[in-house]
């Protein structure tokens, strides 16, 4: 009997079993099945025949779970000897082996291959083809070079996180011509016909009279706010047309979200993955005597949709374990390797000596442990950490699900005070055990960092808590040390007038102040660019994310707000608030003219320059030309081959910080919005230069990071409307009408769902073809169980089985992978670990 027709055929009891359990609290199997056989043993035994036919179902796809489950003392049994045998010999001969020294620096030559941005080539499905892939990650060693002219578009095979961030910069530079041509162009036309830097003064110093000009003889100055003090009309105009620019912003921003999603949905329907078929359940009860895979398969397919005619399918269910334990044998493990690099080295690069010899039985039999811990996780459910990654047949089921079982945050928060519980519990609510499941869409296998993923929301709130301490005293002390070094010299420049005007200042000394004014400026740019950068990270890193999107979400709110706080508000409270030196020598307009041309420059030149990579040729160069004397294990020698890593986050806030800068100062300096213009012009296409050719792309980036950065980047909004108050109020000592009205506007803005408004107005059509997971699954580049560190070695070991199957789709197409399956250690890094 079909699972629908058993479903319609029921008793009329079945349909309370759902509210039955909450009260009850018990949804393991067992007790399932003794209270239905208790009121109906009819259908206890449709329970139980439908139960058995999921199990023969699914098994294929699930690694044959319940049938271990069911003769598990025979299954630990052979795993056990299974692993002994293993433990007492090497590793086989032409397996791959990621300790192995000294290491093959061809097989690190495939993996630096294997890890370019490039595609991999187009088969012809009907020609048998043998395509060799690199033993420790799997990816293809022979691709095809993606040409520096392409589409962004052409990186879809990353997933759509990189082509968004392309989109991204080019909706900034469309926002950046627009505010040029509609306001600045203007701006910049009556600055430089203004005459109020030109008029001259009189002051008396010392019993004489003295005659200078209103402002230094400066280009900067000269295209300045402060050179058209004395045209009220042209100001008057400044701030409708500025008005109105930020109207037409309001409007390219709206619809730049529905381009993102445009794109995002493109990608999604040309390019299936694991999380379209995938949900992330939170909250699980745990330490019961059950089979978790078995029991969540259960309760999604009979419970966890109301309307008993909707037919779901679980596919897949992948248990996220702590793996403490196991981090702590790998850091062993490290060490190991260190002591056998020392004594390689004492006794003359000798590999084959005995104590080298005796230091590999060590690191043996610790790969051994770590391999029995892992099964033991695996086989008994040890160190489950309440959460699963269950996969549907199809997406439609996965929304639906979704759909059918919300929650909110305050159910969170009370479920968390509560160790879990949460009462009042509904017939719509799924729960176990009185704990309310909390379902939300699953992120990519690539984006879960494994290492975090099993932290406790406790341990969470307290280390967030804590980064945001150590955040706010490193800002503090870098932003108190900028502030007192732009105080000495503003004091330095303002000393240096005084002289000037007496007749006493040289033109060395003159000379000599400029260049340290320049100097200083150029220091607080390369401070930003690599001291806070490297600072934050460490500090992001603490707070033990569980995924690499938010991680980067959290890394740009950081970095971009502490570059922001470094370069312009500094500034803003030494030459404006305390020194009052707006126009003058060394001032606020002088300054912040020579950020916005050294953050034009300065951040595309080091890119295109990249000291990164020049640095890591050079040192590759260098360990090559020592041979087996580099003492490299074969993952080290993989990771030395490879480009270095890019990262998003960190584009992401280089850009937003010019953003936000350029929109809080445009107005006084209307040539800083043609320098941040063509800025992130010359960015773009030396970003997309590095991707293609010098970097190694390891992260997986949602659409949740893009959508993020368009939260931040709407603050321009609020940024250019109290710019355009307080440089109003600085220059001209008035708040005009329309900069009030610009600030209650930009209020209102920033606090509507632009998203919900963006979605509403354009709303964008997803046609993707419903794919069964089976066909779907066929192309994944990885999956849950195969990112999963407790799963892993398994996971692979299956899936290059079924590369080489005919149940494969693309059986004529035979990936060749080498790959050692002994132990869980034959990955390329360690569990995540950044």
């Amino acid at each position: 009997m079909s699972y629908q027709a058993q479903h319609q055929n029921q008793p009329p009891n079945y349909q309370n079993i759902r509210e039955q359990y909450h009260i009850q609290g018990d949804y393991s199997q067992s007790g399932l099945y003794r209270q239905q056989q208790q009121s109906n043993p009819q259908m206890g035994r449709y329970t139980q025949a439908n139960q058995d036919k999921g199990s023969h179902q699914f098994s294929q796809n699930d690694l044959s779970r319940e049938h271990r489950i069911t003769n598990s003392q025979n299954v630990g049994h052979h795993d056990t000897s299974h692993g002994h045998n293993h433990s007492e010999n090497e590793h086989h001969e032409g397996h791959y082996n990621p300790l192995q020294m000294p290491c093959n620096w061809e097989i690190a030559k495939k993996h630096a291959l294997s890890r370019r941005t490039a595609k991999e080539k187009t088969k012809d499905p009907t020609k048998t083809l043998a395509v060799e892939t690199c033993p420790c990650c799997g990816f293809e060693v022979d691709r095809e070079d993606i040409p520096f002219c392409s589409d962004p578009m052409a990186l879809s095979f990353l997933g759509s996180g990189f082509t968004l961030f392309y989109n991204y910069l080019k909706y900034c530079i469309i926002i950046l011509f627009i505010q040029l041509i509609v306001k600045q162009i203007h701006n910049l036309y009556t600055n430089y016909e203004g005459t109020y830097c030109s008029h001259i003064k009189r002051e008396k110093m010392e019993g004489h009279i003295i005659e200078e000009p209103y402002c230094p003889d400066s280009i900067f100055l000269r295209l300045s706010l402060a050179n058209k003090l004395d045209n009220r009309e042209a100001l008057e105009t400044m701030q409708v047309l500025n008005f109105i620019s930020i109207f037409i912003i309001m409007f390219v921003l709206i619809y730049f979200r529905k381009s993102q999603r445009q794109i995002d949905t493109t990608i999604d329907e040309e390019q299936l993955t694991p999380a379209d078929y995938t949900i992330c359940v939170k909250n699980i009860p745990t330490g019961l005597s059950v089979d978790y895979k078995a029991e969540l398969t259960n309760l999604f397919q009979k419970y966890a949709v109301l309307d008993s005619s909707k037919e779901i399918i679980v596919r897949k269910v992948v248990l996220v374990y702590d793996i403490e334990e196991i981090i702590e044998l790998e850091k062993k493990l490290d060490t190991l390797i260190e002591r056998k690099k020392e004594a390689i080295a004492e006794h003359n690069f000798d590999f084959h000596h005995s104590s080298v010899k005796q230091i590999d039985e060590e690191i043996e039999h610790l790969e051994h442990q770590i391999h029995k811990i892992e099964e033991e996780y695996e086989l008994h459910n040890t160190k489950f950490a309440g959460i699963a990654f269950v996969s549907f047949d199809d997406e439609s089921m996965k929304q639906l699900v979704l759909q059918e079982n919300p929650h909110t945050q305050l159910e969170r928060i009370k479920s968390h005070w509560n160790r879990g519980k949460l009462t009042g519990l509904g017939n719509e609510d799924l729960s176990w055990q009185g704990q309310k499941l909390f379902l939300e869409q699953a992120p990519e296998p690539n984006d879960v960092d494994w290492e975090f993923i099993h932290i406790t929301t406790n341990e969470k709130i307290f280390k967030r808590v804590r980064a945001w301490i150590y955040y706010i005293l490193f800002e503090s002390a870098a932003f108190f040390v900028i502030y007192l070094i732009s105080h000495r010299l503003a004091l330095l420049g303002d000393k240096a007038h005084e002289e000037e005007l007496q007749g006493k200042l040289d033109e060395d000394t003159k000379r000599k102040i400029n260049i340290m004014s320049f100097s200083i400026s150029m220091t607080i740019v390369l401070f930003n660019k690599f001291g806070v950068a490297k600072i934050v990270h460490y500090i992001v890193d603490d707070e033990k994310i569980s995924n690499k999107t938010k991680f980067q979400i959290s890394f740009v709110y950081k970095y971009a707000l502490a570059l922001f706080m470094n370069a312009a508000i500094i500034s803003f409270l030494v030459d404006i608030v305390i020194l009052k030196n707006v126009k003058g020598a060394g001032g606020f307009i002088q300054n912040e003219s020579q950020i916005f041309v050294l953050n034009a420059i300065f951040p595309p030149f080091i890119w295109f320059v990249d000291p990164w990579s020049l640095c890591k040729n050079i040192w590759r160069k260098y360990i090559i030309s020592k041979g087996d004397k580099a003492l490299l294990t074969q993952q080290e020698a993989n990771k030395l081959m490879e480009e270095p890593d890019y990262l998003s986050a960190k584009r992401y806030s280089d850009v937003m910080k010019t953003m936000w800068f350029t929109f809080m100062y445009g107005t006084a300096i209307p040539l800083g919005t043609l320098f941040s213009a063509f800025g992130i012009l010359i960015y773009y296409f030396v970003d997309y230069y590095n991707i293609l050719r010098r970097r190694t792309v390891k992260e997986s980036i949602s659409i949740q990071l893009s959508t993020e950065m368009i939260e931040m980047l709407e603050y321009i909004i609020s940024w250019c409307a109290f710019g355009e108050m307080i440089m109003t109020y600085t220059f001209f000592h008035e708040v005009s009408k329309i900069d009030i009205l610009l600030i209650i506007l930009a209020i209102i803005y920033q606090q509507l769902p632009m998203e919900d408004i963006s979605e509403y107005l354009f709303p964008v059509e997803n046609n993707e073809e419903i794919k069964p997971y089976a066909e779907g699954s066929a192309s994944f580049d990885t999956d849950y169980d195969r990112e999963n560190p407790v799963t892993k070695h398994k996971a692979l070991a299956e899936w290059n089985q079924k590369q080489k199957s005919d149940e494969n789709p693309h059986h004529k197409v035979k990936k060749i992978l080498q790959q050692q399956d002994e132990f869980g250690y034959v990955a390329d890094g360690h569990y995540g670990r950044r």
